[in-house]
């Protein structure tokens, strides 16, 4: 087995999971010795991140991965390569993986992580798609996606996996946030903040609440991605006595965030939004999710038992809304927070056994090429 993996640093969504994927495998059938991994990604020049020289070693990196690969393929007699692919113009890099893999007659296994091809139709990714050819597997994060590449790209139904990112937590010990006293109401937005993702729908969402005579505190955290949305939030601060801004978190900080919250408001409108881990970051404490429906969030927020929104004009109000009414109804009793602790659980088994039953089909069916 190939993995062609993007891994930290930089750490971000997909480099994250790309090294939880490795974890995974080397859990599975001691896959230690039967695996080669490339990381497709400088991360010895991290420092280098969104710079101008970035491009630059990448694709000097690029190329002794390209040779690296021609060199294990050439000398190995293991024929299923993992790639999950770039969401835009990366997929150049990936035309050229998956090329070579399909040159050596090597099956291909593609992880999709964004819904940039998807939401429309790309030239780009449709070239991929046939060079990866029929029988390349697609590992999916829910249905919705793999419905879309099936009537977008003609990707057979049967060829398509699911596997969840919840796959990728470990169940918490959640025994002091049941303690916690929903009085006043936490509500929370974390993300890197911006207008597409929603932090000035939860600011409206605050005054809302205001006006609705909901008695809550509010918590804002994340990087500014631009002066708007921090001019944004530092106004709220300044107006409304509710709304904290708590910057950055990391590490412990980001779940103390969490377990603080009785609600995790995540009103995006990221066009390529596919599914947020802070979905199941607040799920896995029982928290309220109340989001859009972008990418995979309504069946994510579906399944954590918390209610998704259509894009409106109105979003926030709806939203305010919904917390008064889940408030007066007792949606966050330590009861109904104990049943949304179990929907996480039981989403997070049933995706690591996917997840499971993939590697062992890649490891399994990792036998030599036919000659």
């Amino acid at each position: 087995m190939i993995l062609l993996l993007d891994l930290p640093e930089p750490l971000h969504g997909m480099s994250g999971v790309n090294s939880s994927v490795l974890t995974a495998v080397n859990a599975v059938n001691n896959a230690n010795e039967n695996t080669s991994v490339i990381n497709t990604v400088p991360s010895y020049a991290a420092s280098l991140f969104g710079s101008k020289y970035w491009g630059g070693v990448k694709l000097i990196h690029t190329i002794f991965c390209y040779a690296r690969l021609v060199f294990t393929l050439a000398c190995s007699k293991r024929c299923i390569v993992y790639r999950p692919i770039n969401g835009g113009f990366g997929q150049v890099y990936d035309l050229f993986y998956l090329t070579i893999c399909r040159v050596f007659g090597a099956r291909i296994v593609i992880h999709h992580h964004s819904f940039n091809y998807i939401n429309h139709k790309s030239r780009l990714f449709y070239c991929l798609e046939l060079i990866a050819g029929k029988e390349a597997k697609h590992v999916v994060l829910g249905p919705k996606m793999g419905a879309l590449l099936n009537s977008m790209y003609g990707v057979s139904s049967e060829q398509v996996i699911v596997v969840s990112n919840v796959a990728f937590f470990d169940i918490k010990n959640c025994s002091d946030a049941m303690k916690r006293v929903s009085n006043p109401l936490v509500v929370g937005h974390l993300a890197n903040l911006c207008l597409e993702k929603g932090v000035d729908d939860f600011i409206v969402l605050c005054k809302e609440l205001n006006a609705l005579g909901v008695n809550y505190t509010a918590k804002i955290a994340g990087p500014f991605s631009n002066k708007e949305s921090e001019r944004l939030v530092k106004s709220a601060c300044s107006v409304l006595d509710e709304v904290e801004y708590i910057g950055g978190l990391y590490g412990e900080d980001k779940e103390e965030f969490f377990q603080s919250l009785d609600v995790f408001v995540f009103p995006s409108r990221y066009k390529n939004e596919a599914e947020p881990l802070v979905l199941y970051e607040a799920g896995q404490y029982g928290v309220l999710n109340i989001g859009t429906r972008r990418g995979c969030m309504q069946d994510v927020i579906k399944v954590l038992q918390g209610v998704s929104f259509e894009e409106t004009a109105y979003v926030a109000q709806s939203m305010a809304c919904e917390i008064q009414h889940q408030e007066l109804s007792g949606g966050f009793s330590a009861s109904s927070r104990i049943n949304r602790v179990k929907a996480f659980e039981n989403a997070n088994l049933k995706a690591e056994a996917s997840l499971k039953n993939l590697l062992i089909a890649m490891e399994v069916g990792d036998v030599s090429r036919p000659q």
